[in-house]
């Protein structure tokens, strides 16, 4: 629907790259320029920016689930704008169900879509076409670049490089090439670590002691929100996980074996081994050995209280003198970032996943995740086909479509995210 010439129009410029910027004058700041350009340059007297920046910097395009994004279609459902501009398609999103999506919001709101790169693409079936194919490209290149990054992992696997994440404990990452180099002071902590492990003290004795004198986990600054991680005491956990670790030969994980690499070690084989052999002796001399249950909604639920993913845990309980039955929970244990474990955020795991499951047997869940008006048909089919699978088979398949699961702290309110669209189910969870 066209606005009377009288009346403003409202335009607000979105922008996105892939990759944090390093300079001041980033990627999102040249396509803002680049956009306000071109709608200055229209000669429109009526247009008028609503004065709001909506800026994705180091965010991938194969989800709209970024912060500037969600503020947009919040200001799209409001009504409060009439026009957006972006230098291409592909700023909005890599995916082309995510641009069908984005497409049909914008059209049912009347929002007009300008792309500075393809400035003959405004509104008419035609356009709304050929957006389509450019979403379809976007999509197609988007996995080229994936092809070209699996390629490049090969290589850097086979030439000894390191591939991604921050640095160890003892090593630092070099600015320049990017691969791992001995930090001097952690280098000699990390040293101390095996020795105390290899004479035989346990990695709970470790932590409290190095905890003591003041030690501290690795320090870093993430990149995407520029907020230092890291520097928090040490546990166990995080102590028997670094004597477990080949990069202090040398060498990385690979899987289930280890693959050499181009950096310094920090210990010597012998020394790793002895540290090695008295944690697999204290894994064995036990009575008990550990067993791994399913959990398929595991490191997929969030703690109410402090926001981290629960743990998984489980009770053994005697059934009369014929045998033992289980109890699954999703248990708040973690002790990420320092913090201790939150009181009383236990839940069952079978009802929680057994609600879960029963969701995806509804028309309305198939309808949200489509977003579509006319996709109740096909709606109606995906619920029909779920509801043809077995209860073991749709647990097989709860982890590939459920991306996250959260309570409220009441534990009255569930919201569970389905492929990136989230679905607000209120239920008694206590």
């Amino acid at each position: 629907m066209t606005k009377p010439p009288s009346e403003p129009i409202r335009y607000a410029i979105y922008t996105r790259q892939s990759s944090d910027g390093l300079l001041d004058f980033s990627s999102c700041n040249a396509q803002f320029a680049t956009c306000r350009d071109f709608a200055q340059q229209s000669g429109e007297p009526t247009l008028h920016w609503i004065e709001q920046h909506f800026d994705d910097e180091g965010y991938s395009g194969t989800t709209l689930d970024r912060p500037g994004m969600r503020r947009l279609r919040k200001v799209i459902d409001l009504g409060g704008i009439d026009r957006i501009y972006t230098v291409a398609l592909d700023r909005l999103t890599r995916n082309m169900r995510d641009a069908v999506v984005l497409l049909d919001e914008l059209e049912k709101a009347a929002v007009e879509l300008r792309l500075v790169h393809q400035p003959e693409l405004t509104s008419g079936p035609e356009s709304r076409f050929l957006k389509h194919v450019l979403a379809a490209f976007s999509e197609f290149e988007r996995d080229m670049i994936a092809t070209r990054i699996a390629e490049s992992r090969t290589y850097l696997k086979k030439h000894g490089r390191r591939l991604a994440g921050p640095a160890q404990f003892g090593y630092d990452a070099d600015p320049v090439t990017k691969q791992l180099v001995p930090n001097r002071s952690e280098s000699r902590r990390v040293r101390a670590i095996f020795r105390r492990a290899a004479s035989g003290q346990t990695p709970a004795e470790i932590a409290r002691r190095i905890d003591h004198l003041g030690w501290r986990t690795k320090q870093w600054i993430a990149q995407r929100s520029g907020k230092v991680a890291g520097g928090g005491r040490w546990t166990a956990r995080q102590v028997a996980s670094l004597l477990r670790n080949p990069v202090y030969l040398g060498r990385f994980a690979d899987g289930e074996e280890t693959r050499p690499g181009c950096h310094d070690a920090i210990v010597t084989p012998e020394l790793f081994d002895a540290a090695r052999q008295q944690l697999g002796h204290r894994r064995t001399s036990g009575t008990t050995t550990r067993r791994e249950y399913a959990f398929p909604l595991r490191g997929k639920i969030i703690c109410p209280k402090c926001k981290r993913p629960l743990n998984t845990y489980v009770i053994t309980k005697k059934q009369g003198a014929k045998g033992q039955y289980i109890l699954r929970y999703y248990r708040c244990r973690s002790t990420a970032g320092g913090r201790s474990p939150c009181k009383g955020a236990s839940y069952p795991a079978w009802e929680i996943e057994n609600f879960v499951r029963r969701q995806l047997a509804n028309e309305a869940t198939w309808l949200n995740l489509a977003a579509f008006t006319d996709s109740i048909p096909a709606a109606k089919s995906m619920a029909a086909i779920w509801q043809s699978l077995d209860e073991p088979t749709q647990m097989r398949f709860l982890p590939q479509v459920v991306e996250r699961v959260e309570f409220s702290r009441e534990n009255t309110v569930m919201r569970i995210t389905f492929t990136n669209r989230l679905t607000e189910i209120v239920t008694n969870c206590q």
